[in-house]
């Protein structure tokens, strides 16, 4: 070859290509060793030898991927910004890596930063409109609140990947984002009869269950989960406090105080108030009552307490026997009782509450009344 007709390329291009592959071959091996330390939790080594591979190699493969794992490693550290540089520098080298852009989004996605999350998503669809890619952009328009374009997201995953179960499931949390829970229940469903072992779309079933207002059947997600997964149980036991938290509140026994005088409540039709109180042998005369009610559930105290959120009156029985007076006509010696009580006291250490209300004689001084069946 003529010297002095040769192309720089032809000079130098096999020098280069052979220190190019040596650079590869360094970054590789620093890689490698990076990866090690990853997977023996030191992260600090594994970031230092992950910038070794890039250093050396910046656009090559090796590098691509120590970005990746350098980015997951300071993620186990709290350094979420570190990762999302870290991703944001190996896009710049390979824009159409869509793994970068799904993993870059779900560092986002921690962030609670949904917008640039969603565009990340994107991003990663456009490059690769696979089913993960779908199901991660799909979590992108639920995080946002774009419930109508998730469940657009997830129909494409179920069409996708219809042995998998994740396109239900994403399906089920989306509808119930939107409160239909019948579609979402559905959805749960079907993600459970292809993987009959999905802890999670139970767990979410067993949520709009209890939002829909069905929590027996919710209860019996719980006893599905403990089953399931006897050794962690965290699932069961976090849908059973949901259960517990958003029932009704109940009263689950009655008590006769001892500081005040007892309401008897087991007395029948026809007593008479003298039975209740000497205090009222004379017309007109008044005496203060009490009962205490346990609750199973700790409660507003500022609500409990509220005069006017309780109410004062005759049972109204369907069945025969079971109203005020055994459902019989009223004898004209009945007395009414005031429907709004005099004062309530909430003890929070005992979850009870005890109601004081007023009880009068009559003017004839013989007045009756049903302790039995009094609401």
């Amino acid at each position: 070859m003529d010297i002095f007709s040769a192309t720089a390329s032809d000079l130098f291009s096999p020098v280069d290509n052979t220190a190019s592959t040596q650079m590869q071959s360094l970054s590789q091996r620093n890689l490698v060793t990076g990866l090690n330390q990853f997977q023996a939790g030191h992260y600090d080594l594994a970031i230092a030898s992950f910038k070794r591979a890039i250093s050396v190699a910046p656009t090559s493969d090796s590098a691509l991927n120590a970005y990746d794992y350098m980015a997951r490693s300071m993620i186990t550290q709290g350094n979420t910004q570190g990762a999302i540089d870290a991703y944001v520098k190996a896009l710049k080298i390979a824009p159409n890596r869509d793994d970068l852009h799904t993993q870059l989004g779900n560092v986002y996605t921690t962030n609670t930063d949904t917008a640039n999350a969603l565009t990340q998503y994107q991003l990663a669809v456009k490059y690769n409109p696979n089913a993960p890619n779908n199901y991660s952009l799909g979590q992108g328009y639920l995080a946002a609140g774009q419930y109508n374009d998730a469940i657009q997201q997830f129909l494409k995953v179920q069409q996708q990947d219809p042995r998998n179960a994740y396109g239900y499931f994403g399906l089920g949390q989306a509808y119930a984002k939107q409160g239909n829970y019948t579609d979402a229940i559905t959805a749960f469903k079907n993600a459970v009869g292809v993987n009959n072992g999905y802890l999670e779309a139970y767990s979410e079933m067993g949520y709009a269950y209890v939002d829909s207002g069905q929590p027996s059947q919710a209860q019996d997600v719980v006893s599905t989960l403990n089953t399931l997964s006897p050794k962690d149980t965290t699932l069961a036991g976090n849908l059973s406090k949901y259960i517990f938290q958003q029932s009704n509140p109940k009263m689950t026994a009655t008590y006769t105080p001892t500081l005040y005088k007892p309401f008897l409540s087991k007395l029948g039709p026809d007593t008479r108030l003298t039975a209740m109180s000497n205090y009222l042998l004379n017309a007109g005369s008044q005496q203060t009552f009490a009962m205490t009610f346990q609750f199973n559930k700790k409660m507003d105290p500022a609500s409990v307490e509220n005069l006017y959120n309780w109410n004062i009156s005759r049972a109204a029985g369907t069945g025969r026997g079971d109203g005020y007076n055994n459902n019989m006509t009223l004898p004209s010696t009945e007395v009414a009782l005031a429907p709004t009580p005099t004062a309530v006291y909430y003890n929070q250490q005992d979850q009870t509450a005890t109601v004081l209300f007023n009880i009068s004689q009559n003017a004839t001084a013989n007045g009756t009344i049903d302790p039995s069946h009094i609401d």
